[in-house]
């Protein structure tokens, strides 16, 4: 009886130690992250602009770019591209800013334009569309995001 009781207390003992192993893995684990992208225009054309946007769109209807806080992709726009989100060029433009916005609005994406262009080319903050912010220096951000944030390039 003695031995059973010892046997019992054995696996008794190994049980608890592999859950509590499993718990303290579990707490050092992170959780699964999605990775975030960071969109780099080369072109600096409005079709350029909208291709990135529609390939966002598709990963959102796919599953694979979610809704997030940050937003999954983040435009960092430097270039003429950006005349495209002023409040005044927004029906030459429409299907581009309306996809922006809505992508903008159920957090997939976040679009960033450089003060530094803007200052440059007579463009002012509230030109812009509302769901568009300000970054100090475009390149810079981008280099942030990918050296200090992990961000991958979309």
């Amino acid at each position: 009886m003695t031995s059973l009781i010892q046997r019992f207390v054995a696996v008794f003992a190994l049980l608890l130690s592999t859950v509590v192993v499993a718990e303290d893995i579990s707490q050092i684990a992170p959780p699964h992250k999605h990775p975030n992208y960071v969109v780099a225009i080369e072109l600096h054309t409005t079709a350029e602009l909208h291709e990135v946007l529609a390939r966002a769109d598709q990963l959102l209807r796919e599953g694979v770019a979610l809704q997030s806080d940050p937003a999954a992709v983040t435009f960092i726009l430097h270039g003429p591209e950006v005349r495209s989100l002023l409040r005044k060029n927004y029906l030459e433009n429409k299907e581009t800013v309306d996809l922006a916005a809505r992508l903008s609005a159920l957090g997939v994406v976040e679009v960033m334009a450089c003060k530094t262009w803007m200052g440059g080319n007579s463009v002012a903050a509230e030109d812009l569309q509302p769901f568009v912010g300000t970054v100090d220096y475009g390149p810079d951000e981008i280099r942030r995001l990918v050296d200090d944030e992990d961000y991958l390039y979309f």
